[in-house]
């Protein structure tokens, strides 16, 4: 292979820049690329440095020079969500070009008329219905292109004819983030309506006019290069040959192609066979400043919190370093604070003044022991363990601080010995590391670790079968039979947060074993939404419960008498027989409740959490619609509960269980454990002491290393399906210091998830110090269409909504405003005659604006009305895409089919599919649309309906027959899916097929089932997921991952059936419901002919003998 086309990227062996480099375009002599966030122009093929074109300091892609080069298009995230700027290249301010407030928007190129070629989902029903608009540089909103859902668009003129060249059904993700993917959505290339290079079987991406070819970049061969055809496909040429590294972001000045590799930028002179790839050298000019030191506010970053025996300090972990911080008053002192070492979990050890922690010093989890400030001097702390203990998930010190339990993310159990050896390092030494296996969990993790109060017993939560059931167990630890294993619960229910009283009589524990049904309101279907409370267990059958009866009659909810009955030691006696017999559940009401925790004076306090619908819109408390949960104290003594603090974020417990520390939005406040608290015991803790420096480049190192050790830990396959991790992980090492902001790290990780070729290994870049302010305001959206003309902006179409979601309504609706109105103000400035009032509601979402409308023609004065305008329409668009399906569906079937759109397997899925459900269903035929179900978790609950059977009929005399079962369709069933039917799409396609529910109609859906479970924040805020669910079916095995289900029925949607509004896939799964109707008639209710006979008898005669 030619030196110019090898993968050197990496290496930092002298050419190009230290620099991150991404989304070069050129022009001329001219480059332009971005890095830093921020946009850059260098010097093509001459020595010299880059300058900066934009300051913004925030997220910034795909710059395309303007035909004579005079400017640059860009997309810009410097008004939360990306929108098109405008900068003229020798210098001058940027204008902004489009209003749109959609994250989707993204600039494409230039057409030959000198309007700029974009992408956005402005105004449709799903992020993936990105459409092709033209975007005139006069500051006009731009014209929508009738080419339907495109990823890209490039327009050329050749041999006198106007091409358009179009890449649709493509997913999400660009190809270097999921690696030789092979799912539905590799995407296709249009030319001039017609469909090129069908059989290339790979993953497509940035397609250009080039000298008289069409090139793009594809991974068809295995790795991502850049490749060429004519217009009809044919001659297919590759003109790079990277094999490590992904060739991206291609783009051209129609002879030559930029693109980069690796942090680098390549370019390739012409398309001819001879023609190779040479690396570019671009040099940035000034300092890094993305990777300078900057100081973060502390309060913003609290990660953990240990609170000291008495409550009146507390160990804070502060972005991965840790603080010991009195309550009061005095400095913060450093216990912690390595730039590149993220420390985790602290847990102070008793009363001996030593704090536990996790550490990732030497590459892999340990436990180090570090002894608290003193006047006395320092002392250097203690490293436990290391690459012994996996990923440390719990870490709890008993109440002397000489063993520490650990939960790891392996299922194990652990114990550590924290004790001080006498001799220094003998233990070492002698090989002995003092770690104990106690027990080890086959079905996850165990969590929920809580000592007894004389230290002698540990309790836990352990996972049983399925997800969810979980069984209460305590160990004894020491003494007569230590490591003896006792289960308190048989695994039924889901048992968690076990937690012994400290006059250690009693076990506490929270179960979601309530089974008071609650009826459906709308399908008559049965739920448990109550289904938590507080349990308790008298230790010793001689305890008796302080819930029951007394001799004396006291009344059940009276509790023990502090007088009269033993307060207890502390020390813990456990009569195993009969444990589970003992259970008895605390007099409070079934609600949602965690964080149970046992607090000075024998009682316990808990989070009680509001009971709401997923949606959020739907509290069982119309008085408490926060969210956010109550802290509650209960006094067993009293058998008593109150209320402590209303809402909060989360809390931490001194050594006594006198004091909390409580996390409210940033603030924290140390108040009483028992009571609560006023102005003399209420300490509101000063967190600005605690200055905190961050190095970018050390937490990047750091992010990078445990990004990997957790892709390790839990991704599904044990043997990595394969693959070389480590090697991987060594592969891309190198460009991490290169990478100079938050995004640019986001980035790198998502090529390096990219590596697993599997679904659902998402990247999501932590939030800079810079950029644009945090205070700002989301566009403000309308609800309506509107149209320019010659007296000014028209409102050609206010969208109706939907009364059954609240978030589907026009905040025009019901202002007596109507379509044809004029808007001339919004907030007393007049509207631009070009761009509309668009500009006017820049960050007006969710505020109240003014707008001034002229009523249509002859309709009287101008009216003023105010309204709050949508931060997000797309549910609105919503209920309106599927009111205009179901109404294509009644004309084509002559209302004999029903309509149902899930959008995703989520809640807002699962109320889309019940709330037409009862209505569609009375139809002869259903079809079922999951094109673009974005995928979620409740597919089998969908499975379950469409499932059901009509058995027979209820007459009632007046009224329609009803069906047994209720609501289960009629007649034949049709599904419709496509390319974007992902993930839990993908599941309930499969089952329609492995279940001859129907025919399924469409494309090959995405091909994205090996889930994840959570997400995992780095040191430096970015957040990650891990694919560790994998999908498995008897008929598919493995396959459908990174292949997807073919359809019944093939059927795609061209852009010119968009263009010429045919409804293809609609249309054929209409047709097939209506062919199979004909074979397969619908269930029908019987009429009331030949009904039973129910007279009275003629007595026969008496028969003599």
């Amino acid at each position: 292979m030619p030196e110019e086309a090898a993968d050197r990227g990496a290496t930092g062996d002298g050419h190009g820049s230290a620099a991150y480099l991404r989304f070069p375009h050129l022009s001329g002599d001219r480059l332009c690329f971005a890095a830093e966030d921020d946009l850059w122009v260098a010097p093509l093929d001459t020595p010299g440095r880059a300058w900066r074109l934009t300051v913004d300091r925030t997220k910034v892609s795909h710059p395309r020079f303007s035909p004579d080069g005079r400017h640059i298009a860009y997309t810009t995230w410097r008004n939360l969500v990306p929108e098109i700027h405008l900068a003229p290249v020798d210098g001058g301010p940027a204008r902004r070009l489009t209003y749109w407030g959609n994250a989707d928007t993204q600039v494409c190129g230039w057409s030959p008329d000198g309007d700029i070629l974009a992408v956005a989902s402005h105004g449709e029903p799903f992020s993936y219905f990105t459409w092709a608009y033209s975007v005139p540089v006069d500051g006009c909103p731009g014209g929508k292109l009738p080419w339907g859902p495109v990823s890209h668009i490039a327009v050329e003129d050749f041999a006198g004819e106007r091409l358009t060249l179009l890449l649709t059904g493509t997913p999400p993700h660009e190809p270097a983030a999921w690696k030789r993917y092979r799912g539905g959505a590799t995407g296709r290339l249009w030319l001039h309506g017609q469909r090129i290079l069908a059989d290339l079987d790979g993953h497509l991406d940035s397609p250009m006019f080039v000298g008289g070819r069409i090139a793009f970049l594809s991974d068809h061969e295995g790795i991502g290069n850049l490749y060429s055809c004519l217009h009809d496909g044919s001659d297919l040429r590759r003109h790079t040959d990277h094999d490590t590294f992904y060739a991206r972001h291609a783009s051209s000045d129609g002879t030559r192609v930029v693109y980069q590799c690796a942090g680098d930028l390549w370019i390739v002179d012409d398309l001819s066979p001879e023609s190779l790839p040479r690396r570019l050298d671009v040099r940035l000019g000034g300092p890094r400043a993305g990777r300078r030191t900057y100081q973060v506010p502390a309060a913003q970053h609290v990660d953990g919190i240990s609170v000291d025996e008495t409550g009146r300090a507390g160990a804070v972990v502060v972005r991965g370093s840790l603080y010991w911080l009195t309550h009061r008053d005095g400095p913060a002192r450093t216990i912690a604070d390595t730039p590149g070492v993220r420390v985790r979990l602290p847990e102070m050890l008793g009363s001996g003044g030593q704090v536990a922690y996790v550490t990732d010093a030497e590459g892999e989890d340990a436990v180090e022991i570090a002894y608290l400030p003193r006047a006395s001097g320092e002392r250097e702390p203690r490293r436990l363990a290391s690459g012994e203990l996996g990923r440390v998930l719990e870490l709890v010190s008993d109440p002397k601080g000489e063993r520490l339990a650990i939960a790891s993310n392996d299922g194990r159990l652990l114990l550590l010995d924290a004790t001080e050896e006498s001799e220094g390092n003998s233990r070492t030494e002698s090989g002995e590391s003092g770690v104990t296996e106690l027990i080890r969990s086959i079905n996850g993790p165990v969590r929920d670790l809580a000592f007894s109060p004389d230290g002698a017993w540990l309790t836990w939560s352990h996972p049983g079968i399925g997800r969810t059931l979980r069984q209460i167990k305590m160990a004894r630890i020491e003494g007569p039979g230590a490591r003896t294993i006792v289960d308190v619960t048989n695994g039924r229910f889901e048992d968690e947060n076990p937690v012994f009283t400290r006059d250690g009589r009693f076990l506490a524990f929270l179960s979601w074993r309530g089974f008071d049904p609650v009826y459906d309101v709308h399908t008559g279907d049965l739920s448990f939404p109550l289904g938590c409370r507080p349990y308790l267990v008298p230790l010793s059958s001689a305890t008796p419960s302080p819930f029951a009866l007394t001799p004396e009659g006291r009344p059940a909810a009276g509790g023990l008498d502090p007088v009269e009955d033993d307060a207890g030691d502390g020390t813990v006696t456990v009569e195993i027989e009969g444990l589970e017999s003992r259970v008895t559940p605390f007099p409070v009401t079934a609600s949602k409740y965690s964080a149970l925790y046992p607090v000075a004076g024998g009682g316990l306090v808990w989070l009680r959490w509001p009971i709401s619908g997923a949606l959020g819109e739907t509290f069982a408390n119309p008085d408490d619609t926060s969210g956010r949960p109550t802290l509650e104290y209960f006094n067993i003594t009293k058998a008593k509960k109150s209320e402590l603090v209303e809402h909060l974020d989360w809390f931490a417990l001194s050594g006594d269980g006198s004091r909390l520390v409580v996390v409210d939005e940033g603030d924290l406040r140390a108040v009483p454990s028992t009571e609560p608290g006023d102005g003399d015991s209420t300490v509101w803790i000063d967190l600005r002491r605690i200055l905190h420096e961050v190095d970018p480049a050390a937490e990047w190192r750091q992010a990078y290393a445990e990004a990997g050790r957790l892709i390790r830990a839990y991704f599904w396959a044990p043997d990595m399906c394969g693959i070389d991790w480590d090697g991987i992980l060594e592969q891309y090492r190198p460009l991490v210091e290169r990478v100079a902001s938050p995004d640019e790290f986001a980035d790198l990780l998502r090529e390096v998830l990219g590596e697993l070729g599997t679904s659902h290994a998402y990247v999501t870049a932590a939030r800079r110090n810079e950029g644009p302010p945090h205070y700002q305001r989301a566009q403000g959206l309308l609800g309506a269409n509107f149209v320019r003309r010659d007296e000014g902006w028209l409102v050609r179409r206010i969208l109706p909504g939907d009364s059954s979601d609240s978030k589907a309504r026009s905040p025009l609706a019901g202002t007596g405003i109507r379509e044809g109105a004029v808007l001339t103000h919004v907030d007393g400035r007049p509207v631009n005659s070009v761009a509309g009032p668009f500009p006017l509601l820049a960050g007006a979402g969710g505020t109240t604006v003014e707008l001034t409308f002229t009523p249509a023609e002859g309709e009287g004065r101008s009216r003023r009305v105010a309204v709050v305008p949508l931060v997000d329409e797309r549910p609105l668009r919503y209920q309106d895409w599927v009111a205009k399906r179901r109404e294509v569906v009644r004309e084509l079937s002559g209302g004999r089919c029903g309509y149902l759109h899930i959008p995703d397997m989520g809640g807002s899925g699962w109320a889309q599919f019940n709330r037409d459900l009862r209505m569609e269903v009375s139809r002869p035929a259903l079809i079922v649309d999951v094109r673009g179900n974005a995928g979620g978790h409740i597919s089998e609950l969908v499975v379950e309906k469409l499932t059901r059977t009509i058995l027979g009929w209820d007459l009632t005399r007046g009224a329609q027959p009803v069906s047994y079962a209720s609501n289960a369709p009629r007649g034949p069933v049709v599904a419709l899916a496509d390319e974007m039917t992902s993930s839990d799409g993908d599941m309930i396609t499969a089952a329609f097929k492995l279940l001859k529910l129907g025919p399924v109609v469409g494309q090959r859906t995405w091909g994205g089932v090996v889930g994840m479970t959570g997400r995992h924040r780095l040191g430096d805020g970015t957040v990650i997921t891990v694919p560790m669910n994998a999908a498995w079916f008897d008929a598919y095995g493995w396959s459908v991952e990174n292949q997807g289900v073919t359809p019944d029925l093939e059927i795609l949607r061209t852009p010119l059936d968009w263009a010429e509004g045919r409804h293809a896939q609609l249309d054929d799964a209409v047709q097939l419901a209506l062919d199979l109707l004909s074979l397969h008639p619908a269930a029908t209710p019987p009429t009331y002919e030949n009904t039973p006979t129910r007279t009275r008898p003629k007595l026969p005669p008496r028969t003599l003998s």
